[in-house]
This record gives structure tokens, sequence and C-alpha cells, in this order.
């Protein structure tokens, strides 16, 4: 009988034990899953303690919440920019911004015994493309297809509507709950500031400007590309219409327009240039852009130059996680007599990520 009771009690242990274990994994939080913001719902298996960024956004984010060392893999766009992220740039190169090595990133991902270990995550823009090419988290998954237990996210961290989710989401990855809360309180009253100072006031009409091959096709800002929500964000009104990325337009066309307002977003403007914004010394060389549009035939009858409103921006702020340093500039910018002071926002952010803000340099020209 004692026999019996014995075998029953260990059967009851070995029928919890599994249990006991599920359990366990349950409150561990792992395996989770999670939905990018491609819409794609994506399995992280365990802790997150190796991170390969494609994009500089991505960077920006995991150093914001303070895990720039778990970083180990990035794309050489961003090891270009080793002014700004100078805790990276002796970090494995796994391609270009638009075209990744993923056999390096796979060797990356091997563990000791040469197997995958799945506590690594490759964070790329949710779509995109390039040359025709797509550089998007769908084309990045199949490219890692044949390797097993690497989890592809795509997040952009540079725009608004999805911004709250995106850190969100990383700070719960990476156990960084606390700083990415105290991030978005941040980001959300700045936000709030803008809106709340240009609600009231007359919109005005902008056209803006990211490349000129000629005037008779001038690249603009349509409906669909990012910059042109954070333009109405900013009390602005975009006068092109076309629900595309990047439309060309003519000069003629702008000039019937009759915009109040013109901003030159400009992609690239010395490869040579470092640091953050403008110092005199490369001054001159944006005044040119300015100038340049300024003396285009019949410049005189638009609204912006007769009233000389008219900036080149500095894009680097108006995307990614000091964005809405960016829109405090803008709303600035279109709205003069506003009480917002964008130099102090954009001193604030640096101050986050334990930078000094650049005394001197300037951010759009002529200067807010």
């Amino acid at each position: 009988m004692r026999k019996y009771v014995l075998y029953l009690l260990l059967i009851l242990m070995l029928s919890l034990f599994p249990m006991n274990a599920g359990l366990a994994a349950d409150e561990s939080g792992y395996p989770r899953t999670i939905t990018d913001s491609a819409g794609r719902e994506v399995t992280i298996q365990m802790p997150v303690e190796r991170i390969i960024v494609l994009h500089s956004d991505a960077a920006e984010a995991v150093r914001l919440l303070g895990d720039a060392d778990k970083i180990v893999g990035i794309t050489d766009y961003i090891q270009k920019e080793s002014d700004y992220f100078p805790e990276l740039v002796d970090r494995d190169i796994v391609g270009t911004w638009y075209e990744f090595d993923y056999e390096k990133i796979a060797e990356i991902a091997l563990g000791d015994d040469d197997k995958i270990v799945p506590n690594i995550v490759v964070i790329g823009y949710p779509s995109g493309t390039y040359k025709g090419a797509s550089y998007g988290v769908d084309a990045i998954e199949a490219g890692l297809a044949p390797f097993e237990g690497i989890a592809v996210l795509g997040f952009d961290f540079n725009k608004p509507e999805t911004m709250y989710d995106e850190i969100t989401t990383l700070g719960e990855l990476l156990g960084k709950e606390d700083e990415a809360a105290d991030y978005l309180n941040w980001y959300n009253e700045k936000l709030a500031n803008v809106e709340d100072a240009v609600k009231d006031l007359p919109m005005q009409t902008v056209y803006v400007e990211r490349s000129s091959k000629g005037l008779g096709e001038l690249q603009t800002v349509g409906t669909s590309y990012e910059f042109h929500k954070k333009l109405e964000l900013a009390g602005g009104s975009n006068i092109c219409k076309e629900d595309v990325s990047g439309p060309t337009v003519t000069w003629e066309w702008v000039m019937n327009e009759n915009p109040d307002a013109i901003l030159l977003l400009p992609s690239s403007i010395d490869p040579s240039i470092k640091g953050l914004g403008w110092s005199s010394e490369y001054l001159p060389l944006v005044e040119t852009f300015r100038d340049d549009l300024i003396s285009r035939p019949g410049a005189e009858s638009i609204n912006a130059i007769e009233n000389d409103r008219v900036f080149v921006l500095y894009r680097g702020i108006f995307f990614g996680l000091d964005e809405v340093a960016g829109l405090t500039y803008m709303a600035k910018i279109l709205h003069p007599e506003i009480d917002l002071d964008p130099e102090a926002v954009y001193k604030e952010y640096l101050d986050r990520i334990g930078f000094a803000y650049p005394e001197g340099n300037v951010f759009t020209c002529p200067a807010v």
C-alpha cells in the first residue's frame, strides 16, 4: 500500500512538471509575437541580445534607449556618419543602405557552435525601393530565408503616426520600457506644443523642392511622402496634391500656384560636410541653392520670394527621432509670430543622446 501511494505521488509530480515548465516559459515572455510597421506578425524566440540595424533611424532608436552596445551590424552609411555614431564605427558592415549582404548577416548570427542563436534581430525599413529593387523587410526576409532563427522587423522611426507604437515595441523588446515611455512623453509634449501653436492660424501654402533637373523637371513632395504630413502638422498646406511620393512639376506651375513659402529640401549638399547643421564655413554653399531659385525667371512675382519666405532646410532634423525639433523649426518658419523655441527643443533632444549642441551652426538658411 505504501509503495502504491508513493507511486501515485510520483505520477502526480511528473504530471505537474511540464505544466510548471510551461508556466516558466510563459512568465519569461518568450517566444512572443509582435506586429511591425509593415503589418507583419514576427515571432521573437528569446530575449534580444544582438541587433543589426539597416538604417540610421533604427541605430538612433536603439541608442536613444541606451542599448547601442547590442548593435553588432550596421550598413556602410551609418559608418560614414562616424561623427554622429562614434560608438558604432567598429561594428561589422552588412551592406549599403539599400543592398544587403545576407551571408554576412548570417555569419554574425552564428553562436559558438556555428549555429544561429535566435537572440538576434534585424531592423530595416518596412518598405522601400531603389532603382526598381526592393529593400523593404519582405525582400530582407526572403534574402535571409535560408538561415533560420533571424527575426526581421520593419520599423521607420521617422513618422509621427507610427512613432509611438515603434518606440513602445522596441522598448518592450529591449527591456527599456521606462526609457521608451520617457522619450515618448517628451516627444508628445513637443508635438502638442507645435499643434497648439498653429491650430488657430491660417494655413500657409507651401512649395517644397527636393531636386531640380531644370525648370521643366522639378521634384517636389506629394501627399504620400512623409514630409507632406509633417508640413501639415506645422501649419502648412502643400500646393502639390498628387498622391505619390516625389512628383515632378514645372517652374511655370509653381509660379501659377504662387505659394506663401518655399522650402528647399536637398537630399545632399556636399558629402564632405560633417557634424550637425551647417557651420559658417559651409553657409555660402548652402546659400547657392536659395540664390539659384530666387534668380529664376519670373521669381519676383511669387509671394514667397517677394516676402523673403524662401528657406533651405537641413534635412537631418526632419526625419528620425529628432523630427519634432524639425517640426518646431518648420512651424516657426511658416508662422514666425508663434512662441516656440526650436533651438531649445533640439538642445533637449541632443542632451538625451549625450551630444553637445553645435553652437554657431544653423539648421535653416536663413537661420530662424
